[in-house]
């Protein structure tokens, strides 16, 4: 089923435990780039990985961070998108209950890259459990020197705050998040200018999706030139897949990129195929937002090639005959469903 980097301990019991997560190599990757690397070379590493982020429009993740204004004296800071608003989206939550850690890991090294002493994880305000949950796993970072002052004696610091927001789909569009994180109505804010340069409190700010960022340690760990080996062309690494509909096994999928939109429905390995024996219709790969393409187009491109599950793959064709990854909401549908 493909490497496993997400998912890799995902089952291991008490993994919500700072205790557990350390044995199993939890925090490593800080201690690496907080001891033995610059903010730059951090950087440089997620550059090398063509690590795309993972909440929707798939943007370079180690070019978005360049783009943060350094010589601006004032703080930054680094907002972790974990709303997931999205229907049909569902990957976010799943593995922030699961290993709340590896989250927390990504936001200390994403913003030792920044320069950010500051950082904020705007969660679904229904998301009770995984609130409860990322709450105890940051007080459990603090009392352990992995948060807070000096951190490992390194001269950088950090603070981790969770912020629930109000439901509003919007707010999954950066701007209108850090609107609402400011306590004002979610709308999004005319651009330029961009986060980067004036975002949170007219700081510069860099915005990126919860999987995007949990992604960074094992980056850290393996370098970004093994991360890149994973995929295929452009589309290197692994994706969470969040399966649902008409099929005989939804639910939480880590791929890599790369593999056979034909193979992910049908294997007993994925999906499984289609539920009760009925035939495909069409698919939702990326969310709501995303075009539906009905069987023939979802299998293969209207070239005949495989349909891939790539960035590029999945958009070939462009809108009359492609679709997006997007957040990686995967609905099936059979051949009883009406579109309408």
């Amino acid at each position: 089923m493909g490497k496993k980097i997400l998912l890799e301990h995902i089952n291991t019991e008490g993994l919500t435990r700072f205790e557990t997560y350390r044995k199993l190599g939890g925090y490593s990757a800080v201690e690496k780039a907080l001891k033995t690397m610059s903010p730059d070379t951090v950087t440089d590493e997620v550059k090398k990985s063509g690590l795309k982020g993972r909440g929707g429009a798939g943007f370079p993740t180690g070019m978005k961070w360049s783009f943060i204004d350094k010589s601006n004296a004032k703080p930054r800071y680094l907002i972790c998108n974990a709303d997931e608003s999205e229907p049909c989206t569902f990957k976010d939550r799943f593995f922030m209950c699961k290993n709340p850690h590896l989250l927390i890991e990504g936001i200390i090294i994403s913003c030792f890259a920044l320069g950010a002493s500051t950082s904020y994880i705007y969660i679904r305000g229904e998301a009770f459990h995984t609130l409860r949950l990322l709450e105890k796993a940051i007080a459990e970072a603090y009392s352990n020197g992995f948060l807070g002052e000096n951190i490992l004696g390194s001269g950088f610091s950090l603070n981790i705050y969770c912020h629930p927001g109000a439901g509003a789909y919007i707010c999954g569009e950066e701007t209108a998040l850090i609107e609402s994180l400011e306590g004002k109505r979610g709308n999004p804010r005319s651009k330029p200018p961009f986060p980067a340069l004036i975002g949170l409190y007219d700081c510069p700010t860099v915005l990126n999706n919860a999987e995007t960022i949990a992604t960074v340690p094992w980056i850290i760990n393996n370098s970004g030139e093994e991360y890149a080996k994973i995929g295929i062309g452009k589309s290197t690494g692994t994706k969470l897949i969040c399966a649902s509909g008409h099929i005989n096994n939804p639910g939480v999928y880590e791929i890599e990129l790369g593999l056979a939109v034909e193979e992910f429905i049908y294997s007993d390995d994925y999906l499984g195929g289609i539920k009760d024996g009925k035939k495909l219709k069409a698919v939702v790969a990326g969310g709501s937002s995303v075009p539906i393409l009905p069987a023939d187009l979802i299998l293969r491109t209207a070239k005949g090639e495989p349909r891939l599950m790539t960035y590029e793959s999945l958009a070939d064709g462009g809108f009359e005959s492609g679709t997006m990854l997007g957040s990686g909401g995967f609905f099936v549908m059979d051949n009883t469903s009406c579109i309408v």
